[in-house]
């Protein structure tokens, strides 16, 4: 019996200590690999503004959006909603251990303020709990995107699968259509849409939560924040 009892009280222990390393150590881990992000993003914006034209106000410069590339971030999301404090980088790809730096772009999916969908996967829970709150969003909330060298304002919209102003689908993994460039779920005509998604339950993956929103504005970063980020 005491065999049995120490092997259930190195059981516990095992448990305990995973249940720290997803809950904490994994929330460290985010916040190292976002400031790891931001810095390269800092970089890339200081290399594109040196190269603007001297002669032609930044602002007026047209701003060319690269192909976004294989690990490396392009962007940083800022929702309102979710509290001053919060915002995550984003990086090209959807796997598990791509989401461990951040938000993650579906490859394939559209850019940020292109024609189609600009789909983003993120966690519900661990590595920072990105998308934890995304059942709080409302129709009218924004996800304002801070790009190389845009800005681009997002306006959560209400899917015209849904009954009364709710923003956010429970849908199945399996329902792959909720990223088409025109998701027969929210919109009926062709646009400029954001897509938004994340596991639900929070410690689950047998569904998914979706968040659909279509763009609002677009502007040089040289023109300073959003009002959507001025409070």
């Amino acid at each position: 019996m005491r065999g049995l009892g120490e092997v259930f009280i190195t059981l516990g222990v095992v448990i305990l200590l995973f249940v720290v390393y997803q809950l904490y150590w994994t929330g460290v881990l985010a916040d190292r690999a976002r400031a790891d992000e931001m810095h390269k993003l800092d970089e890339a914006r200081k290399r594109i503004g040196a190269t603007a034209p001297k002669d032609v106000p930044v602002a007026q410069v047209p701003a060319a959006q690269a192909p976004y590339e294989d690990d490396e971030p392009f962007g940083t999301m800022y929702i309102p909603r979710f509290g001053d404090g919060w915002y995550k980088t984003i990086r090209p790809g959807v796997t598990p251990k791509e989401l461990q730096k951040g938000l993650g772009w579906y490859k394939g999916s559209a850019q940020a303020g292109q024609d189609g969908n600009f789909a983003i996967a993120g966690h519900r829970k661990t590595y920072g709990d990105p998308f934890l709150n995304v059942p709080k969003l409302q129709v009218g909330d924004k996800v304002v995107i801070e790009g190389i060298t845009e800005w681009f304002v997002y306006s959560i919209d209400k899917p015209v699968s849904l009954p009364g102003d709710k923003a956010v689908l429970k849908t199945v993994p399996e329902d792959v259509h909720v990223l088409d460039p025109v998701p027969a779920k929210a919109y009926t005509t062709a646009g400029k849409y954001i897509t938004l998604t994340t596991c639900e339950p929070e410690f689950g993956s047998t569904h998914r939560l979706i968040v659909w929103g279509h763009l609002e504005s677009r502007t040089p970063l040289s023109s300073g924040r959003p009002a959507a980020l001025q409070g």
